[in-house]
């Protein structure tokens, strides 16, 4: 003969009940499924820039120039120029820049060569025909990040490259010069109700 207490049933009985009935609203309370979004760009740069400063030998004006080149967000290539002066004894100055498709643009593990002619802002122009030589070592580097914002998104980023110090020839001199290359990519998951 089997004996079972019956206050220990209606514990247990309880209990079961009780933890059913809060799973069951949880079950009533909890959000609906989200979907995710997937975004992925993938991009590869080469570039080429150079620069120069200068200061007068009384000290009063202070002169920049640089010039780049490199492929653009859309595909294509571009040439970019700016320049400045200014006189701190008078406190006058004035700049051009302005920045063009290449005609010309050829880059590979150790030079550069781009040709193009420049409208900028003063109203002028200036012809560019610049070639980068890589003179220097090849220094390799990346970087990764991740960003989270819970319940909305998630962003992940991978980059490399490799910069080289270079001189310049062509239609302007400058005293500092590199080239570049970069790959690099993104995804981005976002998050949205059902």
């Amino acid at each position: 003969m089997h004996s079972t207490d019956l206050r220990q049933r209606t514990r247990i009985t309880a209990t079961v009940a009780g933890l059913l009935a809060s799973l069951g609203g949880a079950l009533l309370a909890a959000p609906p499924a989200s979907a995710a979004t997937v975004f992925r760009v993938q991009y590869s740069s080469e570039y080429a820039q150079a620069y120069t400063s200068s200061v007068s030998a009384d000290g009063c004006t202070y002169s920049s120039t640089s010039a780049g080149a490199g492929t653009a967000a859309d595909g294509g290539t571009t040439v970019f120029y700016f320049s400045s002066t200014f006189n701190q004894c008078t406190w006058e100055g004035s700049s051009a820049y302005g920045e063009a498709p290449t005609e010309t643009f050829t880059v590979d593990r150790n030079s550069a060569h781009a040709v193009a002619t420049v409208p900028l802002s003063d109203g002028s122009q200036i012809y560019l025909d610049l070639t980068w030589q890589g003179t220097g070592v090849v220094e390799r580097g990346g970087t990764t990040s991740r960003s989270v914002l819970p319940g909305q998104y998630v962003q992940r980023t991978a980059v490399r490259g490799t910069t080289q110090q270079a001189t310049v020839t062509g239609t302007l001199s400058f005293e500092n010069a590199y080239i570049s290359a970069s790959k690099g990519a993104t995804m981005l998951v976002a998050i949205t109700g059902s």
